[in-house]
């Protein structure tokens, strides 16, 4: 974003990570598309691998994927796949974009800290399509009606905030990425910090 448009969303607040995550720019989207077209073609075959070990971690478990291991008694919603699926897309876009660990410019701290946001999208995901009544946290606190009728209408918006955090963590990744795939050389950042 050019510096008018960075001047213009901090006077309406609208700076904030979480404000630009939930209200993004056409400019924006762009930038991440572009980026995700400037991808090497070897990130793609990774994505896809660790998309269906994701989709598998919390598929199973939540009984979306049908298996003699787990039983669910409540049947699964429309809203539960799609989450499932955009949710396991970003968790595979994400572990398969790797900076180069020998990089001094991308330091360990910001990869621990994608990773751990990576980590508690899944879980958050988890959360928003597994059975209501076989959460247990939940069914302690507000009993098997009080999950049915308040935490089973509350698992879309949950789906959506794993959503949220996991576009912010590949918008973090990408931008990561970017440090290793165009340095900028060390004048232009003197120039930035000023």
């Amino acid at each position: 974003m050019g510096k008018a448009g960075e001047d213009s969303t901090a006077a309406t607040g609208l700076g904030h990570p979480v404000c630009m995550l939930l209200l993004p720019t056409t400019c924006t989207i762009a930038i991440v598309f572009k980026d995700l077209q400037s991808l090497p073609p070897a990130t793609w075959p990774r994505a896809a691998l660790f998309a269906l070990v994701a989709a598998a971690v919390i598929a199973v478990p939540s009984d979306l994927i049908d298996t003699p291991l787990f039983g669910r008694p409540v049947e699964t919603r429309w809203i539960d796949y799609v989450i499932l699926v955009v949710t396991a897309g970003l968790i595979g876009l994400i572990l398969a974009i790797r900076p180069d660990p020998s990089d001094p410019d991308v330091s360990a701290d910001a990869r621990s800290r994608d990773d751990t946001r990576t980590i508690w999208g899944g879980f958050v995901s988890f959360l928003a399509v597994g059975c209501p009544v076989c959460n247990q946290v939940v069914v302690a606190l507000v009993g098997t009606s009080g999950a049915l009728a308040w935490w089973a209408p509350v698992q879309p918006v949950i789906g959506l905030l794993a959503v949220s955090l996991l576009v912010y963590t590949l918008r973090k990744r990408l931008q990561t990425f970017r440090l290793v795939a165009c340095p900028v050389p060390a004048s232009s950042r003197r120039k930035a910090a000023r």
